[in-house]
């Protein structure tokens, strides 16, 4: 039988806002737990088959994961050993140092609650939905000191869909704008210039929303357009989406 597992991320690849705060990470995989997801445990030396694993509960502080195949040596060999867990969803690989492997009575492999969980995001073009935030726009400059602030609908690392009201500046495909920007009351990021790649309508008929990506970015774009998605993300997924904006990096 053939498992949809995925190896690991070398920890030199892994960017600090990929760390869930220590007192969110039993909400964080809590929140996967109900779809009982497919795992793989992985030896640290590599030199072990992975295991696939399904994760069933939190019981007593500790992470309940049901074998689907029986692993190189027995479950016995995994007594008092450590593996690294990666579980991968649809936003993203979850990943963790599982130490103290016992086993259970009924054939089960229970691990403590991890100190440092990851959540990891795969795919550069993953939109995540913008935070129900009045307090965040991205504020277009149309030129001769006109600012227009718009809506975030949803962001990825390399783009934006922006909703905007009917008629308040010409929207059409191709259009470029240029040094515009994230704000939250009183921080802003560093301008960021944007190419329209298509229009739609709004959810409202005095609205319209357009999609866009960045416009030849520098190193500082591109850091502060993904920080704030990720930020966004992580937050939306540990239940504290009240506080996104605390990730982002050009939030001070």
């Amino acid at each position: 039988m053939k498992f949809n597992i995925h190896p690991p991320e070398a920890l030199t690849n892994i960017e600090p806002s990929f760390h869930v705060e220590p007192r969110a990470i039993a909400k964080t995989i809590e929140r996967e737990l109900f779809k009982k997801p497919l795992a793989g445990l992985f030896a640290l030396d590599g030199l072990t088959r992975e295991l696939p694993v399904s994760l069933l509960e939190i019981k007593q502080g500790l992470i309940v994961m049901k074998p689907e195949i029986k692993p190189e040596g027995g479950l016995t060999s995994l007594v008092g050993g450590q593996r690294v867990v990666v579980l991968c969803g649809d936003t993203g690989k979850m990943q963790f140092l599982a130490l103290n492997l016992k086993l259970t009575e009924d054939g089960n492999i229970t691990c403590p609650l991890p100190s440092d969980l990851l959540l990891i995001q795969r795919r550069k073009e993953f939109r995540t939905l913008g935070p129900a935030d009045d307090d965040l726009s991205f504020v277009l400059c149309l030129g001769a000191g006109q600012e227009l602030l718009t809506k975030v609908i949803d962001i990825s690392a390399h783009g934006i869909l922006l909703d905007i009201r009917l008629g308040a500046t010409e929207v059409e495909v191709g259009r470029y704008w240029h040094s515009g920007y994230f704000e939250r009351l009183k921080s802003r990021s560093t301008t960021i210039d944007l190419l329209i790649k298509n229009v739609r309508p709004g959810a409202a008929m005095d609205r319209i929303r357009a999609g866009c990506e960045l416009y030849e970015p520098n190193k500082l774009v591109l850091k502060e357009f993904e920080s704030t998605r990720s930020a966004i993300e992580n937050a939306r997924v540990q239940g504290r989406l009240n506080r996104w904006h605390l990730g982002a990096s050009w939030y001070v």
